[in-house]
């Protein structure tokens, strides 16, 4: 039984191959995220990060100043983008946790979206590449597990059904954390931060986070 297994994995078609391709080019497009979000970390954690945030000014055109500021931004957990960070912070406290997943999903997932003047805009392609890379996995995937059951190959039929739930938990995972990104953008967008003076006190900031973390 395993001899034929390994015979079978062998002389996977060359459709497997290009859909494990597919899939691993769109991770790698849209997934950034190798680091703890801002709202995953912990209360002291987060009043540093805020802190520093209070104190931060608009980076100059020199670009190394430009990077700088990324930098920080990003090892504190938040976005690159400095007007972005704050909206999610300042919303954060005005709002109640029930969004809290959303704004995780902003943070982890910035190549689902652009951003212009600390706004997001969802890319308006996903609305249809996602139906399209379900119909792909599907259809191609599926049809070699409805072929592989009437031969009664059961080493096949078991290898192509791993493989189709092995691709639809990541895409279920995207489209998950995309319709959490569309629905959050629309309040994010339409949310007014306030404006804080970087010389009031510092504490006073700090306070909006509190110990309602999940």
């Amino acid at each position: 039984m395993m001899f034929t297994l390994a015979k079978d994995l062998l002389n996977i078609p060359v459709i497997t191959s290009v859909t494990l391709a597919i899939l691993a080019a769109i991770a790698k497009k849209y997934v950034h995220f190798s680091r703890r979000d801002f709202f995953s970390r912990s209360p002291l954690e987060q009043i540093e990060a805020v802190k520093w945030l209070r104190q931060s000014k608009p980076p100059s055109s020199n670009p190394l100043d430009v990077a700088e500021q990324q930098f920080r931004l990003l090892s504190l957990g938040l976005h690159r983008d400095r007007d972005l960070s704050y909206r999610l912070v300042a919303f954060h406290s005005s709002h109640s946790q029930t969004h809290i997943q959303s704004l995780k999903a902003v943070l982890r997932w910035p190549g689902l979206y652009d951003i212009n003047d600390g706004k997001i805009y969802p890319h308006s392609h996903l609305k249809w590449s996602l139906p399209l890379m379900l119909i792909f996995i599907l259809t191609l995937m599926g049809s070699e597990i409805i072929k592989s059951y009437s031969r009664e190959d059961v080493s096949q039929f078991i290898f192509f059904l791993t493989v189709i739930l092995a691709t639809l938990i990541p895409w279920f995972w995207m489209l998950s954390c995309t319709l959490k990104i569309f629905g959050i953008s629309k309040k994010l967008n339409t949310y007014t931060p306030p404006v804080i003076d970087a010389e009031t006190d510092k504490e006073d900031f700090s306070s909006i986070i509190n110990n309602k973390y999940p």
